[in-house]
């Protein structure tokens, strides 16, 4: 019988440890009607997926499975395994697909769309097993931007950017409650209880606080101007909401609804995402090609950190040791080391004007 050395059984070991932790990010590129895989281990471009017209989101099954791609300009959501790394259906929906959430039992996609129809914006709800839409919900105007799920996925609240309203849809009836709030609601994000949503108001220059057992706003905080991206800290303490105009973060305290903080970022800032750990926060600045680290706990700018051009999506890996930025003015990705604030890759080739990012297996 063969025998190996320990130190062979050791770097056995350690591949089968890499490759354990090695996963695939997916990138759909807008200009290039493909969806890239990156592996993380190497940070290269493995293949590229070709999808609709216009590809400009992504959202992943809870098991991660299965990755649906709104195609902007073909009307339709492709479907990619992402295990086999294939397009594996294409869902006819209607006219000009954006943002989408899977709900958290996996079972349904709901799909907004940014063109209305004669009674309404249309949420396509397609079943993630069939990919097949079992229902269209109209829901006001024409123009919806943003979808999240309560924890238990009774309720989804669409951020309604035309009606200035959040528009919630009962899951289970298809029934929609319309909550206003103030022209221009156009991000959500939720508190770690499922017990408020908050919604910035672009053209409101607030932020609104919805009791979600209520469903009424509680609160509207007076921010900056343009408000955009919007997220919590892990504790719930805090919201950070981006002022696209002012080139600020305001930073609201939960408990007494107030802001209190205003942070300097960068120029046309937009998107928040916070570490695992609640003690950085980053925001892209889309005009300064930079992002910007944030102590939590000073409320202070800790770096500024170069990427390509016109940063856009940002995702943390789970172990919250890399920041991946899609740099939606060029071809690439960049990839910034959290623990050092400072950038170790960047990623070519990724296709034109990479957009959004989803995990993989």
């Amino acid at each position: 019988m063969k025998t190996y050395s320990p130190l062979f059984l050791l770097l056995i070991g350690f591949a089968f440890a890499s490759s354990a932790l090695a996963q695939s990010l997916f990138v759909p590129a807008r200009e290039s009607d493909e969806v890239a895989v990156i592996d993380t281990s190497t940070n290269q471009v493995v293949t590229q997926i070709p999808v609709g017209a216009y590809p400009i989101r992504i959202a992943m099954t809870p098991d991660r499975l299965k990755a649906f791609i709104s195609d902007a300009h073909s009307r339709s959501i492709s479907v990619i395994d992402t295990m086999t790394h294939t397009n594996i259906a294409t869902i006819p929906v209607r006219k000009s697909p954006g943002e989408s959430a899977v709900t958290p039992d996996g079972g349904r996609l709901f799909v907004l769309h940014q063109v209305g129809v004669p009674g309404g914006c249309p949420v396509d709800v397609i079943d993630t097993a069939t990919n097949l839409v079992i229902t269209t919900v109209l829901i006001p105007g024409h123009w919806a931007k943003d979808i999240l799920f309560t924890r238990d996925g009774r309720f989804a609240y669409i951020a309604n950017f035309f009606s200035g309203e959040v528009d919630v849809i009962d899951t289970t009836t298809y029934h929609v409650t319309n909550i206003p709030t103030a022209p221009g609601s156009r991000r959500l994000c939720i508190s770690p209880a499922g017990d408020r949503v908050y919604v910035t108001n672009y053209k409101g220059a607030s932020v609104s606080a919805i009791d979600t057992a209520t469903q009424q706003v509680i609160a509207t905080i007076p921010v900056g101007q343009l408000p955009v991206g919007i997220a919590i800290t892990p504790n719930g303490e805090e919201v950070y909401a981006t002022n696209q105009r002012d080139g600020t973060v305001s930073v609201i305290d939960t408990t007494t609804l107030t802001v209190i903080a205003t942070i300097p970022t960068g120029r046309l800032c937009q998107r928040v995402v916070f570490t695992r750990d609640g003690t950085k926060a980053f925001v892209q600045n889309g005009f300064s090609d930079t992002v910007s680290a944030i102590d939590t706990a000073t409320h202070t700018v800790i770096a500024t950190i170069p990427t390509g051009h016109q940063p856009f999506a940002m995702l943390a890996s789970p172990d919250d040791m890399k920041l991946y930025v899609c740099n939606g003015g060029d071809t690439t990705v960049t990839v910034i080391d959290i623990p050092s604030l400072t950038v170790s890759d960047t990623i070519a080739d990724v296709g034109s004007s990479p957009f959004d990012l989803g995990f993989g297996p």
